[in-house]
């Protein structure tokens, strides 16, 4: 022990003789004796319950540190009827049809769920991953929560109606069930959104092009539509368009490589094709260099071509994609921690916005054809 915690403990005069047993962990009942108060008092320490005086408050932390108690997730959770549980919704089209489910699966998922689960082990939680078809995200939580499967909510899905989100919004509240909505654009209470700065990406995109000298640009979106991609593509016509560029909408009806770039494909023929396109992720962007190359064009001085992500591909094409940098990991970490103080107790915060960063690489340059 000490000499520090000999002390505060040694001012206890209800100090109570420890036996220790180097072969089992410690106890509750072994921090309470060792700091001289109730096991009770510990107890409602370590849940929030309730905070002990100074001078018990000291011993107790005390004991706590030279004993390396650590709480058992199992125990607390029986004690708070918990499940140490937090259910990650992805609605990616799941099905039993692998390349509709491969065709649709959003990239940064699998970067959300590393910083979640991440942060999770972290704070003494699991995460449990339930993939959804399009619609049924929000039937699947009502299920899940009045079920008893999961003490907390993660969403990340594609633009959902109002009415599911006051749905919702309404299972929050009744059920005292903390909920964060990945990229979600949309703020209701009882509802935490987690996002990056979409919209600011999307204007620093606009205003490279300005700067690189285009005068006629695109940007691309694919349906369906997620709540990230929708923020980005009107972020980028807002402040285009006030950089006074003339602003194409494309907007692809389906998710997958061919569809991508035969509608690319039709539009970069076109006598007023555009000579620097936005695409609102990584995948579009990629696609559209391919058949930009495909058709003869040189990327980065015939067609510019800015993506969004900055997945890993992104660096590893040719040429590599210049591209707004999301942090994904730390979205589904932050989701996590946002979450896991809700539970403890504190207010869960109507929104929390992450920065983005701008990644030049060879795929955009000045213009090199000539502009009406």
């Amino acid at each position: 022990m000490t000499e520090k915690c000999r002390a505060i403990i040694s001012s206890n005069s209800k100090g109570t003789a420890l036996t220790e047993n180097p072969r089992s962990p410690p106890t509750l009942n072994d921090v309470a004796a060792l700091a001289g108060v109730s096991a009770q008092t510990v107890s409602n320490y370590l849940t929030g319950r309730n905070k002990p005086r100074s001078a018990n408050l000291q011993r107790l932390e005390a004991a706590i540190k030279e004993l390396g108690y650590r709480p058992s997730a199992a125990a607390r959770a029986l004690r708070l009827k918990r499940s140490n549980t937090i259910a990650l919704l992805l609605e990616d089209g799941a099905d039993s049809a692998v390349e509709k489910a491969r065709q649709n699966w959003e990239p940064l998922h699998a970067m959300f769920l590393y910083g979640a689960t991440m942060k999770a082990r972290e704070l003494g939680y699991r995460i449990t991953i339930v993939l959804t078809e399009q619609g049924t995200t929000e039937a699947e939580a009502q299920r899940l929560v009045r079920e008893g499967m999961t003490d907390a909510l993660i969403c990340s899905t594609e633009a959902m109606p109002d009415a599911q989100l006051r749905r919702l919004q309404k299972l929050a509240r009744t059920e005292n069930v903390p909920i964060a909505m990945l990229q979600e654009y949309r703020v209701h209470p009882d509802i935490c959104t987690v996002a990056a700065e979409d919209e600011h990406g999307a204007t620093m995109v606009a205003e490279h092009f300005a700067a690189l000298g285009h005068k006629r640009v695109a940007v691309m979106i694919v349906l369906p539509l997620w709540p990230g991609p929708i923020r980005r593509r009107d972020g980028f016509e807002i402040a285009a368009r006030r950089l006074g560029l003339e602003v194409q909408v494309w907007e692809c009806e389906r998710y997958d490589a061919e569809t991508i770039r035969t509608y690319a494909a039709n539009r970069l023929q076109r006598e007023d094709s555009p000579t620097a396109v936005f695409a609102v992720n990584d995948i579009i962007a990629i696609n559209v260099m391919k058949q930009a190359i495909d058709m003869g064009l040189e990327v980065g001085r015939d067609i510019s071509v800015v993506g969004f992500n900055d997945l890993d591909i992104a660096s590893q094409v040719t040429p590599p994609l210049t591209t707004i940098r999301t942090p994904a990991a730390t979205m589904g970490a932050r989701a996590v921690e946002v979450l896991t103080n809700a539970l403890g107790g504190q207010p869960l915060p109507q929104s929390t916005t992450l920065p983005v960063e701008f990644i030049i690489r060879g795929s955009s340059g000045p213009p090199i054809r000539l502009q009406d």
